[in-house]
């Protein structure tokens, strides 16, 4: 796993570090979701609409999907940060205040990522859905 994340800087590795497992998990579904749109925006401007809608189509429900699911796995890492939190306090009491910190600052983290992440994604997917559903139907000429 180290050796795929030493392209990333030391403060994104910081930052993932401190998000956990499940913002890695949000990292890799938000680079399969910006693949997904950029691979379509990248064939609809090769192929100036021709035949557009017949092998980019497929493609949109997923990204859809994955616009809408980032934001749950950002909910399900604030979950398990909380859990780690409430261990925290179980173990040693209310006032660990740096152990509680740390569980809470996970959770904001992968909360803010899902939401960043899906939002960021909703306006392109929103764009390429209207832009295949302009090249499906067939242009009346004037």
């Amino acid at each position: 796993m180290e050796i795929l994340l030493n392209w990333l800087p030391l403060d994104a590795l910081r930052l993932l570090e401190r998000g956990g497992m499940i913002l890695l998990l949000i990292l890799l579904l938000s680079l399969m979701m910006w693949s997904l749109i950029i691979y379509l925006y990248l064939h609809i401007w090769w192929r100036n609409g021709e035949q557009v809608s017949d092998r980019c189509m497929p493609w949109l429900p997923l990204i859809i999907s994955l616009v809408q699911i980032l934001p749950m796995v950002g909910l399900l890492g604030t979950i398990e940060a909380m859990i780690e939190l409430f261990h925290v306090i179980a173990q040693h009491g209310s006032g660990n205040i740096r152990g509680m910190a740390g569980g809470i600052s996970q959770a904001l983290i992968t909360t803010m990522a899902g939401l960043v992440a899906s939002l960021s994604g909703y306006y392109f997917s929103s764009d390429l859905q209207h832009r295949l559903s302009y090249h499906a139907t067939p242009q009346e000429s004037l």
